[in-house]
């Protein structure tokens, strides 16, 4: 039987969600034998290609570290001249300029790519729906990692309907399950016994809504800590802006590769967004064993149900409230944890990569 040959394609390796999702499913495929390789536009950021390359997998990067730069059209063609059976773009540099190389080529390589979010700022203007309707057009199967994903996806482009299916993403579960808690006086140099520690590790990007967890931080009692895991464009902004509107408790960690650790050392899992196509953190939240409490909003609302809780975007006093709540109540928080043990195992990401392999095989076959 022939080797399924795959090449994954992604602007950058940085500490973000769809890229620590893509980290697990190509280190599943190389347990799968599937023949995998990592195409990164910029190194910008880098923080996973260390480990992919550990898992003896082969990483690329383009030749110029900016993402957006037409450069990566001629180093994506050199690519689609390998005997690759799939090419998966993931976010929309390497989705554009993986479109355009193809066309270029007329290369008859089967392209995937992934949907990671229920929103992006391209919908807002109607000039780049040309744009999007050209690209999409270019792809022979589209995943949507959840249903608000495709419904969001299909209503800007109906005649994505046909083409698009939804795959949930996955994690590695004994990762978080099984993580050692780490001293919280490492966390909070000035901790105290009884204080609550709240959680939010999200990349420091527009989609994110760290604002509101700040006001909110000036709402909770003295004793509770905020700790905010991640960087990005906007870090300097959320800090002037934590401030100005937060309590003396907010610190800032950085990007950290001791998350599951630092999560089994908190007590309240929160996260504040403005859009999201699926929240994997909020999963590993559950997995690590610690409740959540997240925005109400499409795509995030689906992937939690009642695995956690939900509070109205933007609305500091609905959050706060939400907090206290499940770091006081203990019969609230076991309610809670209970029912997300029950739904963690719905994103096992030996799962998700089943379902991206059987997705491969069926239109490989099918064409």
């Amino acid at each position: 039987m022939k080797v399924l040959k795959v090449l994954h394609i992604i602007p950058t390796l940085s500490s973000g969600g769809a890229e620590k999702m893509l980290v697990d499913i190509v280190i599943e495929m190389k347990k799968r034998d599937i023949e995998v390789e990592v195409l990164v536009l910029s190194r910008q950021g880098d923080f996973y290609s260390k480990k992919i390359i550990e898992a003896g997998i082969p990483v690329h990067f383009g030749t110029v570290d900016k993402v957006y730069h037409p450069a990566h059209i001629w180093t994506i063609i050199q690519f689609l001249k390998k005997d690759f059976d799939v090419i998966h773009a993931h976010l929309f540099a390497p989705q554009f300029f993986t479109a355009i190389a193809k066309k270029l080529t007329r290369k008859k390589v089967s392209l995937v790519t992934t949907e990671h979010s229920t929103h992006n700022r391209r919908r807002e203007r109607k000039v780049f729906k040309i744009l999007d309707n050209w690209m999409y057009h270019q792809y022979d199967q589209i995943i949507a990692i959840t249903k608000g994903t495709k419904e969001e996806l299909n209503k800007y482009l109906p005649n994505t309907r046909e083409k698009t299916v939804v795959i949930e993403n996955g994690i590695r579960l004994d990762q978080y399950e099984n993580a050692k808690p780490i001293d919280k006086y490492e966390l909070v140099p000035n901790y105290k016994e009884g204080d609550k520690l709240i959680l939010m590790v999200a990349a420091m990007r527009e989609q994110k809504d760290h604002e509101t967890v700040i006001r909110a931080s000036k709402l909770l009692p003295s004793n509770y800590h905020i700790l905010f895991v991640g960087d990005g464009e906007r870090l300097d902004k959320v800090k002037k802006y934590a401030k100005e509107y937060g309590s003396p408790n907010i610190y800032f960690l950085g990007r950290r590769s001791d998350v599951p650790s630092i999560m089994k050392s908190s007590d309240v899992f929160v996260l504040s967004s403005h859009w999201e196509g699926f929240g994997l953190v909020a999963v590993e939240a559950m997995a690590a064993g610690l409740p959540v409490i997240a925005s109400n909003v499409l795509g995030l609302s689906e992937v939690i149900d009642d695995g956690g809780i939900l509070f109205e975007k933007g609305n500091e006093i609905d959050l706060c409230e939400k907090i206290i709540a499940l770091s006081e109540d203990i019969q609230m928080r076991k309610k809670i944890i209970s029912k997300s043990d029950k739904r963690i195992h719905l994103y096992n990401v030996v799962i998700t990569t089943e379902r991206y392999y059987n997705l491969y095989t069926r239109y490989l076959n099918n064409k």
